[in-house]
């Protein structure tokens, strides 16, 4: 058995039978080797069990272009005639879009969090007021470190993270416009 055929047998031979039958039926090729298939086809044997039919054999998958909501804007970077060589512009504005919907839900899990812990803020809260730790006073420190916590981690999260995708935004239109702006040499060819 050569090495990468006993690795595939390794992987596969761990894969529940089911898993293994939705293998062999599929007959996805585009995500299967033909390796794979065989060594399949030899555990399903070696596990006692006769070999339903296969589907179709699948070579390509077809790609189903996701709605990103890209502005026209973006949409005429992505379709730009004259690609860039070193990076995919729909995977760095995909990325930014990601970034920013990161951004959003760190600053909801920061409110959420500060807000679950009022108790453990307000135990640090109380030893300062020795005499009367159940008084007003107490809870209205309490909210407000937990506010001005709250309004730190939001903008030590948030800010740093829309900064990151205004920066991949600003590097990605210098690199369009420097690869705009140079004219072939004539005379270099």
């Amino acid at each position: 058995m050569s090495g990468l055929r006993e690795q595939i047998y390794d992987r596969m031979n761990l894969k529940e039978t089911e898993e293994l039958l939705e293998i062999w039926q599929s007959n996805d090729h585009a995500e299967w080797s033909d390796e794979a298939f065989e060594v399949v086809q030899g555990i399903l044997k070696a596990r006692g069990l006769g070999l339903p039919q296969q589907n179709e054999p699948v070579y390509e998958h077809e790609v189903q272009e996701e709605d990103h909501d890209f502005s026209d804007e973006e949409l005429k970077i992505i379709d730009d005639e004259n690609p860039p060589d070193f990076y995919d512009p729909f995977d760095v504005l995909l990325t930014t879009k990601r970034i920013d919907s990161m951004a959003k839900v760190m600053v909801a899990f920061t409110i959420l969090y500060n807000v679950f812990n009022f108790s453990s803020t307000m135990q640090i809260v109380q030893p300062y007021f020795i005499e009367n730790p159940d008084s007003k006073i107490v809870y209205i420190l309490t909210i407000l470190v937990v506010a001005l916590n709250t309004a730190i981690g939001t903008v030590v999260i948030y800010f740093p993270l829309k900064a990151l995708t205004h920066i991949l935004r600003i590097l990605m239109e210098m690199e369009s416009r420097s690869r705009k702006g140079t004219q072939p040499n004539p005379l270099v060819e």
